[in-house]
Parts: structure tokens; sequence; C-alpha cells
């Protein structure tokens, strides 16, 4: 097997794996590389139809690249009743995706002291549960971005919303527990510090204000 055989087995792996994201942005970059790699693969086999094909290709992920790294999109925070049944519904619907980033969610209505749909260009893209403990802490139970919309986008309008909305709630510090290593990696973009526990019972916790 030669090098240029081997290069084109990367780019179809390649191109394999962008069909497998969820994420629009992560599918388009990926497949990017890979038409690089095939157009690369194109030259060194002197393929006109190859090479083309995937300059074309290349170009129109570049463009919609650009196009989602630079459009604006419409965020809103929309209060949701605690007994809503269209609550229920999403909650029924995403629940296995949920239990992925939350195995240990449990939707309590009746200790929810806010519940908030994330809407993007109007579309509820994710779903805000905040609760107290015994203690009084502000708890995240539920800071969930459903497939295709996880871009950080929501988080970071979500978080900016919370600076004014939890202080008048005479809440300074919203605390959270970790999830798997991408939560963990999310909680301290969203500005979270580590307080302490260990593994996925680490608990973090950010000011407000």
């Amino acid at each position: 097997m030669t090098a240029v055989d081997l290069l084109g087995y990367a780019a179809s792996i390649v191109i394999i794996t962008s069909l497998l994201m969820k994420s629009i942005l992560r599918l388009r970059i990926i497949g990017l590389v890979g038409g690089m790699l095939f157009f690369i693969y194109g030259l060194l086999l002197h393929s006109v139809p190859v090479a083309g094909l995937n300059l074309v290709n290349m170009c129109i992920n570049l463009y919609f690249i650009r196009q989602m790294l630079t459009a604006r999109s419409y965020f809103k925070l929309l209060e949701v009743d605690r007994n809503s049944s269209y609550l229920t519904s999403f909650l029924e619907f995403y629940q296995s995706d949920i239990a992925k980033f939350f195995p240990h969610f449990v939707y309590r209505p009746d200790r929810a002291d806010m519940v908030y749909l994330i809407l993007r260009d109007l579309q509820p893209v994710g779903l805000f549960v905040m609760e107290r403990d015994a203690s009084g802490r502000a708890l995240v139970k539920l800071d969930y971005v459903i497939p295709g919309y996880r871009d950080l986008k929501a988080g970071q309008f979500l978080y900016h919303e919370l600076e004014h909305l939890l202080p008048a709630k005479q809440v300074t510090t919203l605390y959270s527990v970790a999830g798997d290593d991408v939560h963990q990696r999310y909680l301290k973009r969203m500005g979270f510090t580590v307080q302490g526990g260990e593994g996925q019972k680490k608990l973090y916790a950010r000011e407000l204000g």
C-alpha cells in the first residue's frame, strides 16, 4: 500500500466521521478537512475530476462555515410554568440525550426555582432549571442544549442573562455539579471554577454580579 493510498483511506475516514457529527458546524469543518485531503489525493493521482469535485466541496463548506460563524442569532429566555405540558413533552423527548450529560437529573416541579427555555431565533433549543438545596445554595440542575446547537452561543447568552436575573433573587453564587469531561470543560468556559470534590462529583461555582 502506497502513501497515496493511505491518504485516500484517511480522507474517506474523515468524510465518514463528518457525517456522524450532530453539530452542523462540526460537520462542515470536518467535511472541509476531508475535502482538502481528497483534493490533495486527486492532485497526486493527476485526477482532475477528483481534485475539481473536492475543490468545489471545500469552497461550499468554507462558505457555510463563514455563514454560521458570522450569522447573528436572536436569543431569548422564556420562563416556563413548572407544570407546563410542553415542558413535560420537551423533557420526555430529549430524556435519553439529557441523561448522557445529567445522568442523575430528575425534574421536581415543586422544587424548581427557575425554569427557562432558551430560544434561538424563536426555536426552543435549550432548557435551564435551577433549584435551591437545604443550605440555600442555588444549584444548576439542568443546563441543556439540544443537538445541533451546541456551539456555546446559547450558554454564553444564558449566563449573561443570569447575571441580571439572579441577583434580583438574592443569588450571588451559582453552583453546578460536574458531569462528564465535556460538561466540566463547558462549565469552565462559562466562568465556573472548581470548589472541591472528585471526578463527576466536583462542585463548580460561578460568582454573579
